[in-house]
């Protein structure tokens, strides 16, 4: 099961500040994060001969640097797909307010409050002392963080936890390792499991046919699983405890 939390706010708020520092947190607990960046412009290339491949249209370009490695698609790519396939704990979007995802609002001054979304989905807020109550009258649902506090990330951390204890679809499969659901929350309650656990909503195969996702029932879901680890069983030099096999056929 992916969580999903936008971070939300005006320009100069400190939203990729935040977004950085939460994103080490949760990958310092060995948590699998992806972050989706929304702007209304094309992104910034630098480099002329890259701006030029792109506007070629190509299906996608690849940019190696000593420094980073980047994989740039075409408008129409099915982004959601891609994701799916990275099969991430965590998905943090930067921006996207018009989304149905819970949000938390980064703001500096009171007018900053007065954001342009739907504010029941609006769960933290995150600016100085100053603004609490007036925040409290905007969006009385949610909760204030001062950002000069010493615990910011904890409470966030908390905050996480609670979303997606909030989404478990409380079926006691135990195929998250515990014996019913909650037993789960009691153990991310007190720290002693982490989000991540419940599988419930990840079939044992993800089948993309043209970036497409093909509907699979358990039964072949589970058939398909099978073959691919068996075939990937009988190969020399692939290691024993892989966590992704992807396959393309054309």
């Amino acid at each position: 099961m992916v969580l999903r939390i936008c971070v939300v706010g005006f320009k100069g708020t400190g939203k990729t500040r935040l977004l950085a520092s939460i994103i080490r947190m949760l990958a310092s607990r060995e948590l699998r994060v992806v972050v989706v960046k929304h702007s209304h412009e094309r992104i910034d290339l630098t480099i002329k001969s890259t701006a030029r491949l792109l506007n070629s249209k190509p299906l996608a370009i690849a940019y190696q640097s000593p420094y980073d490695n980047v994989l740039l698609f075409n408008r129409g790519f099915n982004l959601d797909a891609l994701l799916d396939i990275l099969n991430p704990h965590v998905i943090l979007y930067e921006g996207f307010k018009s989304s149905p995802y819970p949000k938390i609002l980064t703001a500096l001054r009171e007018e900053h409050l007065n954001i342009d979304l739907d504010r029941s989905l609006v769960k933290m807020i995150i600016g100085p002392e100053d603004i609490r109550e007036a925040s409290f009258k905007l969006y009385p649902n949610a909760r204030f963080v001062n950002v000069e506090g010493e615990n910011v990330m904890n409470e966030i951390l908390q905050f996480i936890i609670e979303e997606y204890i909030s989404k478990l679809p409380k079926l006691d499969c135990e195929r998250c390792g515990y014996t019913n659901c909650n037993e789960y929350v009691e153990k991310l309650m007190k720290g002693e499991a982490e989000i991540g656990k419940c599988v419930i909503e990840n079939p044992p195969t993800k089948l993309y046919v043209d970036w497409s996702k093909v509907a699979l029932s358990p039964y072949p879901a589970t058939v398909l699983n099978s073959l691919l680890r068996a075939f990937v069983s009988t190969l020399k030099d692939v290691k024993k405890n892989y966590g992704l096999i992807v396959a393309s056929t054309f």
